[in-house]
């Protein structure tokens, strides 16, 4: 005796549930392979500030084309960053107080920095310098 009866669910998807599950399958197929692929994505909070600015930079890095998206600009800012790092740490050189090289300094001492604090420990005084842009190129 047969208790139940098994039918082809797709037979009975309207056009739209079949456009959706299409679209699930393709959204699911990206995500597969930006995984597989190393990408991660994460949501961005910026207020109109940023926005502006971010556009600003986007048209800026594509004269005379068109400008790159969001995206592409963030990412050209993350390698462009990275590779003047070194630069940057050899401009810095080493903490007067502590002798350890620097952004580190002290803070490879002790976590958030042995003489942190103290007046005259490079956390203290000048730590804000490098979040801030100037006109010298370092």
């Amino acid at each position: 005796m047969k208790l139940f009866t098994f039918y082809n669910v797709s037979r009975f998807m309207t056009t739209n549930d079949k456009k959706r599950e299409q679209a699930r399958k393709r959204a699911q197929r990206l995500r597969d392979k930006r995984k597989t692929n190393g990408v991660t994505s994460f949501p961005l909070p910026l207020n109109n500030m940023e926005i502006e600015r971010l556009n600003e930079i986007c048209k800026f890095f594509s004269y005379p084309n068109t400008p790159c998206d969001n995206t592409e600009a963030l990412q050209l800012m993350i390698h462009r960053i990275h590779g003047e790092m070194e630069q940057i740490k050899q401009s810095l050189g080493t903490c007067q107080h502590c002798g350890e090289s620097l952004p580190e300094g002290c803070a490879k001492l002790k976590a958030g920095g042995l003489f942190k604090g103290d007046a005259r420990c490079w956390h203290t005084m000048n730590r804000v310098r490098l979040s801030q842009p100037s006109n010298k190129r370092i």
